[in-house]
């Protein structure tokens, strides 16, 4: 795994988007596609992302692609049965985006990796009527060595499995089609698969 040590970026708390630190990684595994969302709130997204004790800024999303080519994805024991997706973690407010990022794999996978693009940035903008939350997912390609990742206990994890690339539409799908109280979530989460789709077929 890489070491982390080079983010010359302040320790201390950090905006949501913190463009010195963007413009290091930008450097280091290319330019992202940036995009901004906007989503209209419901419970579940106002609960989340109104919190005042809030302990992350934003989250890492990773695309783990084993030497097959094919991008691990996972269940959890509270999602919908038909539900997998894209492994993610918080940022803590005084934490550097790549340092969270390895603390994810480390914690969700306990495989070693390399990150290959620094594939996208996602700003989202969650409205509930004249307020706004602002939120970001920062969007990593990775490969791993051979071998099935081994979560630790307190993530949750129910499942992993393996997908095409192409398949990734098909998640982000199911994940927008949801209904109910999961329906805010289901389209937040869409819109990271989407961009992995884009980006990794081209």
């Amino acid at each position: 795994m890489e070491s982390s040590g080079y983010s010359t970026v302040s320790r201390k708390a950090k905006p949501v988007i913190c463009e010195p630190e963007v413009e290091e990684l930008v450097q280091r595994w290319g330019a992202p596609e940036r995009r901004t969302v906007h989503l209209q709130a419901d419970a579940y997204l106002r609960t989340h992302r109104w919190r005042a004790d809030s302990d992350r800024r934003a989250e890492v999303v990773f695309a783990l692609e084993d030497p097959a080519g094919r991008i691990w994805v996972h269940a959890k024991g509270h999602y919908p049965s038909h539900i997998y997706r894209l492994p993610s973690g918080g940022i803590h407010w005084d934490e550097a985006v790549v340092d969270a990022l390895w603390r994810e794999v480390a914690e969700e996978t306990c495989l070693a990796a390399e990150i290959v693009r620094f594939v996208g940035l996602i700003d989202y903008h969650f409205h509930n009527g004249g307020s706004t939350a602002r939120f970001a997912s920062y969007v990593f390609h990775l490969r791993c060595s051979r071998g099935t990742p081994r979560p630790h206990a307190a993530e949750n994890i129910s499942e992993f499995r393996r997908v095409l690339p192409s398949q990734l539409r098909e998640l982000a799908a199911e994940l927008r089609n949801l209904i109910g109280d999961r329906r805010g979530w289901g389209q937040f989460r869409a819109c990271c698969h989407d961009l992995v789709h884009e980006e990794l077929n081209g």
